[in-house]
């Protein structure tokens, strides 16, 4: 028998790519609820408070018509700004809330780091091979010995940067029944300039074209490219160290950080692949595809992989292995 939920909160930490249309439509999902629609609490974290203030007063409204009981919250500010050591009262979650996280497009953003860390580290892993080398070679002499013998150069594993491991544990914290995420698949956080270079023009290549099939010339998407993926490009191609905050990684990568820092991936529920589909399938987009990865769905521009959506949990040993987020 499932227990109703009294009050739900949901986090948005999409910042600048939230929207409230999105939250609409959860409203209209809560009302039409089985038993009845819980307290529902919104916190919506942003940098502009005038949006803030626009959408508060939009989705008050829309819940006032559905007769719901709903509270919105404002945070101003990025999520990388965020004090994670304090993460409950920021968000303003009280203890007994049933707690779902979404974050859109932003947690690449604390992949940043010092390059010059990373640099100085691997010139040492190679400095102590060297070494490693000259005294096998040394004692080649007593007893010979292969070359495929000989130690090769470490392979750092990379390390989940500081910040966004303080986030993960700080989510956990909280206890989220659900964190939803979505990211730009792409390999855009390599250290070298050409790998970043020729798999941007590739991305982004394929990106325009899609925004080309909806809308070949409009002052709308002029500047979604001026303002948003131009900046995006540039950040990417020009800047370096913990300048670059756009450093997109693939699924599978994120799937690696996410259990380094003992969050489970839950499988995406058929209803939420299905209703995703459809959504695509409305706007006209027939080269875009959707395609089931076993962490997610990837949104594709023929065969190019543009965004990943994802569903996580931190890990119980209670947690069942069939629960799946919808």
């Amino acid at each position: 028998m499932m227990v109703a939920l009294q009050v739900v909160r949901i986090v948005d930490l999409s910042c600048s790519t939230t929207h409230q249309w999105q939250w609409i439509k959860i409203l209209q999902d809560f009302h039409s609820r089985p038993g009845g629609p819980p307290e529902l609490r919104l916190t919506v974290v942003h940098e502009d408070s005038e949006f803030l203030d626009n959408m508060q007063a939009c989705l008050c409204k829309q819940a006032a018509n559905l007769k719901l009981c709903f509270y919105f919250d404002k945070v101003i500010g990025k999520l990388e700004t965020l004090d994670f050591s304090n993460l409950r009262e920021i968000l303003k979650i009280n203890f007994g809330e049933a707690v779902v996280i979404s974050c859109a497009l932003q947690m690449h953003r604390l992949l940043a780091v010092d390059d010059s860390i990373s640099r100085d580290f691997t010139a040492q892993l190679q400095q102590m091979a060297n070494m490693a080398r000259l005294k096998q070679m040394a004692c080649s002499a007593c007893s010979p010995a292969s070359t495929l013998n000989y130690p090769q150069t470490p392979s750092p594993q990379r390390q989940i940067p500081s910040l966004l491991v303080s986030f993960l544990y700080a989510i956990r914290a909280l206890d989220p029944k659900i964190i939803v995420m979505m990211e730009q698949d792409a390999d855009h956080n390599s250290p070298l300039f050409h790998d970043r270079f020729t798999k941007t023009v590739d991305y982004y290549a394929a990106l325009f074209d899609s925004l080309n099939a909806v809308d070949a010339a409009s002052p709308q998407r002029a500047r979604v490219e001026r303002v948003l993926l131009g900046e995006e490009i540039k950040n990417i191609l020009v800047c370096d160290g913990v300048h670059r905050h756009e450093r997109h990684e693939r699924l599978s990568q994120w799937e690696m950080h996410m259990q380094r820092c003992e969050v489970d991936h839950v499988p995406l529920s058929f209803e939420a692949i299905r209703e995703g589909k459809e959504r695509l399938m409305s706007y006209g987009l027939k080269q875009c595809k959707s395609k089931e990865d076993k962490a997610g769905l990837l949104l594709c521009w023929g065969t190019t992989r543009l965004y990943s959506i994802s569903a996580w949990r931190p890990h119980s040993s209670n947690a069942a292995p069939n629960n799946v987020a919808g």
